[in-house]
């Protein structure tokens, strides 16, 4: 009877500890599937440990009187308290993903599936462990049974490194297919899109142009890991002309890898910052990686690289490449070394909250812009596209259409009416240095009382606390209210006081979702709110 029980409860714990471990796994997966140390699993650690110690202390109480009396059941009260536990831990909210849930993709089943086996194979031999242990017939079957409740971190983390080998395996079966259908398509001009900021736009003000003359396909969102590369190549159009490919990485060797599964006989360097600097550990990695794109491209025989002049590591990139053709420029610079010797420029910029308007030069030839993309920087942006754009043939006229069609990304300095007469700069995608500043000189852009909810700089290292600091201080000559949300709060508002800035007009929250309310009982007509740095769950 009492190994029935114990099997009996073996399974119901099992079943809710895989319940309770999902959100560990939607943790994982917003970590790309590494190891996870980030607050809010450091919050589940403890969280967990903290109850595994009351039930043990409780275990061994009723356990003394199970031997005392001699009464196997009285240890079913522990295992109700284990279960209460377990029940409380499902019904907190504060360690769920609230607004990235848990995607079952292909990958993340297979992650469940083996973290299932190991947490099963942990309770039983916990089990069986207590079970041996007999005090005056008494089995303490269950002493060790909040052991497998703490460590189901630990057991998501070796459940990684278990599947890894098959991951490897899939992962190689992707690219090796990936390759061999880019190379099949002998004719189409690839092109690799890399740097620390504005990727996803240049490569969609890119694509946007050149379909204007050529049949012209980008990978998607923001897919740009090497499986991210290969699923787009999955969804390649069989007339495809140009195939662009977005390329991010974390560490060094990552944009080769990519040049190495896309090939590509164009580039553009948007230029070098200090996201992911934590993973990087220094800004000269980060400029090492990103380089690998134009290493690779000089090393082809009539291969063009178009880097960013305004980036001074963009710039050193160009003076540094031997190749014979490659273009370096800004709205203020033009240094070209290539057969298309035409200089770029613009005149004339107009630049407000409805968009860009500006004369494009091409050598002596002119033409009127117009786009809604906001943001004098994004100038810098247009004006790499339409200079890889005329290596590819493309004449002013088509270029200017292009130009002209270009409309705001989402999530990324999109501007957003509301019925209510409240209009709202969505840039929650971006989450790094450059791309800050950049949002709030686009805010000053706007008329109207200027509101600021963000949740600042991560993957910064060692310097995350200087660099949400500063981000304060810039805040704080644009912003008529901050709303500061999450791990870097203190550090921005520390930043904002520093400048003189009203300690009233600024309001610190936990939660995203706090700020959703503060945004319902604060916001009125006519008001301005940017969104910054709409941070994953994992921070």
């Amino acid at each position: 009877m009492q190994i029935g029980v114990i099997i009996a409860t073996v399974s119901v714990f099992w079943i809710l500890t895989i319940v309770l471990s999902l959100r560990i796994v939607n943790l994982v997966q917003l970590e790309g599937y590494k190891v996870v140390n980030s607050r809010k699993m450091k919050s589940i650690k403890r969280k967990l440990w903290g109850s595994a110690i009351c039930i043990t202390l409780c275990n061994a109480i009723f356990s003394f009187i199970a031997v005392s009396i001699g009464s196997f059941y009285v240890q079913l009260v522990v295992q109700g308290l284990y279960l209460i536990a377990l029940l409380v831990s499902l019904t907190d909210e504060s360690d769920k993903c609230t607004h990235q849930p848990l995607v079952y993709t292909a990958r993340a089943k297979r992650l469940v599936a083996v973290y299932s086996f190991v947490t099963l194979l942990f309770l039983s031999a916990t089990a069986f462990a207590g079970s041996m242990i007999k005090i005056n017939a008494v089995m303490l079957s269950f002493i060790f049974i909040p052991l497998p409740f703490a460590l189901l971190p630990n057991i998501a983390a070796f459940s990684i490194v278990l599947n890894k080998p098959i991951e490897r395996r899939i992962a190689n079966k992707f690219i090796k297919e990936c390759k061999l259908n880019l190379e099949n398509r002998k004719s189409m001009i690839k092109i690799g899109i890399t740097g620390s900021f504005a990727k996803t736009t240049v490569k969609n003000v890119l694509t946007t142009i050149l379909n204007q003359e050529y049949k012209t396909y980008c990978t998607p969102s923001n897919y740009n890991t090497p499986l991210g590369i290969c699923r787009a190549v999955k969804q390649l159009p069989e007339d495809c002309e140009i195939f662009v490919a977005e390329m991010g990485a974390r560490k060094q060797g990552d944009i080769a890898e990519l040049c190495d599964i896309v090939k590509p006989q164009y580039g553009i360097i948007t230029g070098v910052g200090s996201q992911h600097l934590a993973t990087f550990k220094s800004k000269e990695n980060i400029y090492a990686t990103k380089k690998e794109l134009s290493d690779y491209i000089d090393g082809l025989n009539g291969g063009v690289t178009v880097f960013c002049a305004d980036n001074k590591y963009s710039k050193k990139m160009f003076e540094e490449s031997k190749a014979s053709e490659k273009i370096c420029l800004s709205t203020e610079e033009f240094l070209c070394a290539s057969k298309y010797k035409k200089e770029i420029k613009v005149s004339d910029v107009k630049c407000d909250s409805e968009g860009l308007k500006f004369v494009l030069h091409i050598g002596e030839e002119k033409k009127d812009c117009v786009c809604k993309l906001i943001g004098k920087h994004n100038l810098n942006n247009i004006l790499l596209c339409v200079a890889l754009a005329t290596e590819l043939g493309l004449n002013i006229v088509q270029i200017s259409k292009g130009i002209n069609m270009l409309t705001p990304i989402e999530h990324r300095l999109q501007t957003i009416e509301l019925p209510s007469g409240i209009t709202i700069i969505d840039d929650s995608y971006n989450s790094n240095e450059e791309g800050a500043k950049l949002a709030l000189e686009t805010l000053k852009l706007f008329k109207g009382r200027k509101i600021v909810a963000t949740q600042g700089l991560v993957e910064m290292g060692a310097g995350q606390e200087k660099a949400n600091f500063e981000l304060g201080e810039s805040i704080a000559l644009v912003a008529d209210i901050a709303i500061l949300i999450g791990v870097n709060k203190e550090n921005i508002r520390l930043g904002m006081l520093s400048e003189g800035y009203c300690d009233k007009n600024i309001y610190t929250v936990t939660h995203l979702d706090d700020a959703k309310n503060l945004f319902t009982a604060m916001l009125k007509k006519g008001d301005v709110l940017l969104l910054q740095n709409d941070l994953p769950d994992n921070y």
